[in-house]
């Protein structure tokens, strides 16, 4: 995220993007990063972190359902309000309230929720891996369009200078002083001239085609690039540095390895939450229910007395018994709400769950989760080779490319020595158009060299310093 957010401070220190007729390195990286769809998969990958993290941290606290059901039944059925058989159809309604929460479970909740911060880390981490790839990326469309810029620019130059020594050389011929013939040697190359002119003016427009499409940017947006100062600050010294230092930067830099070393960390949780499954859980519940019967009856309180007379025998003597028994005036369905006052059960207990043998399942769940551990250990230490030969390339590039521009330089001076002495040698009529023409290809083929040897060390050297967290700026 550093380099994120060295980005935005440069970015934000000039003038507003929009407000800007010309883009400049900067400004191509910070509407890349806004505007990748790569980015937004991340931020997905965040949210969804920070979610499961969420859910993870909520295992602590009691569940809580709630239920209800309705039944018509017929036939010899039990009623639920009060258990006896009847055999009649009846309607019949059950409520049930419960609640829980686990006591202990071998520290399976507290490993979980700390394997989901861990992964919230990581997210946040694979982030910062995307702005630097996206950076990466435009950095290298970028220098490739300078290039071309300065290649269309080189190549003008070259062409407005044939044109001059056309015009110089149409004077001399009406002069006296050179042949006809030697100004159709300037035609052709005036010709290849303006084809190298068409071919760099179309390496630009595929140039800038690419770094708009690394950056998502409408092909139809306008778009003119910032030209970068000459002289440019290089944070990556070589000659005082050591490759182990440079190194430490590196690794203290990369977002991936922070990353690799987060999900060493949660691969080792899992190890213990495997282990979970080898300890007893305990939980500690809650229930509530009740029913509703239209068969449960409930009599009025008013109604009348009626004498029962029953035939016994007393000592083998035929007898009456008459018994008074009060006869309610009717007869009605307890209400509902009375009801389940009436048949409310409420019930709380623990429950304790012991593992003995479940066919060695947890063993293999252990042993599974320490070869996940030496897996990802694998995978940081695969890395951490590629990273380390990366940069030993890079540097080595890096120096590669400064003794190019060294030798380039010394060429192109060189050249250009060589072509001033044979302009006036020309102008004086010692040499013809052919040698002169040869000449100078040879100083327009070293200022092509130069210009590219230019851009390949600034492109070297600028990645050199991004991987070690350095800002990325062309000012």
């Amino acid at each position: 995220m550093r380099n994120y957010l060295l980005l935005i401070v440069l970015f934000t220190g000039s003038l507003a993007a929009k407000a800007q007729e010309t883009w400049s390195l900067e400004r191509c990286i910070v509407y890349a990063i806004e505007h990748s769809v790569d980015m937004q998969q991340a931020d997905y990958a965040i949210a969804d972190a920070d979610i499961i993290n969420d859910l993870n941290r909520q295992q602590r606290y009691p569940n809580l359902t709630a239920g209800t059901n309705a039944f018509w039944n017929t036939g010899r059925t039990v009623d639920p309000t009060t258990n006896d058989f009847i055999s009649t159809t009846f309607f019949s309604n059950g409520l049930q309230l419960n609640t829980g929460v686990t006591l202990f479970n071998g520290g399976r909740i507290n490993n979980t929720i700390k394997q989901g911060q861990l992964s919230q880390e990581a997210a946040q981490e694979d982030k910062a891996s995307t702005i630097n790839t996206i950076t990466l990326n435009v950095l290298a469309a970028y220098f490739e369009a300078l290039f071309a810029q300065d290649d269309l620019v080189n190549q003008t130059v070259q062409r407005k200078t044939i044109v001059d020594q056309i015009d110089q050389m149409n004077k001399m011929v009406e002069a006296g002083t050179r042949a006809k013939f030697e100004i159709y040697d300037l035609e052709a190359q005036l010709a290849q001239a303006d084809q190298s002119v068409t071919l760099a003016q179309n390496r630009i427009d595929l140039a800038i085609i690419s770094l708009k499409g690394v950056m998502n940017l409408d092909s139809q947006d306008p778009m003119e690039l910032t030209e970068p100062p000459v002289d440019q600050a290089v944070y990556s010294d070589l000659t005082t540095a050591s490759f182990e230092e440079i190194l430490d930067r590196v690794i203290a830099a990369r977002p991936e390895l922070r990353a690799f070393d987060l999900r060493v960390q949660s691969a080792e949780l899992g190890v213990d939450l495997a282990k979970a499954d080898l300890y007893p859980s305990l939980t500690f519940g809650v229930s509530f229910s009740s029913n509703f019967s239209n068969q449960f009856k409930q009599a009025s309180e008013d109604g009348s007395i009626v004498r029962v007379d029953q035939n016994v025998f007393l000592n083998g003597n035929p007898a009456t018994i008459g018994t008074d028994q009060f006869i309610p005036s009717s007869v009605s369905t307890l209400p509902w709400a009375d009801q389940i006052d009436e048949n409310k059960s409420l019930g709380f207990g623990f429950n304790l769950n012991i593992p003995i043998y479940n066919r060695n399942q947890t063993k293999g769940g252990i042993n599974r989760a320490k070869l996940n551990v030496l897996n990802q250990q694998a995978e940081r230490e695969r890395y951490s080779i590629n990273l380390r030969n990366t940069l030993g390339g890079l540097i080595t590039d890096v120096k590669a490319a400064e003794r190019a521009l060294e030798a380039t330089d010394k060429v192109l001076e060189a050249r250009q020595i060589s072509f001033e002495n044979a302009e006036k040698r020309f102008n004086l009529g010692a040499i013809n158009s052919f040698d002169y023409t040869n000449i100078q290809d040879q100083l327009n083929q070293a200022k092509t060299q130069q210009i590219i040897a230019k851009y390949d060390y600034m492109l070297k050297v600028k990645v050199l310093d991004f991987y070690q967290g350095y800002p990325v700026s062309l000012n």
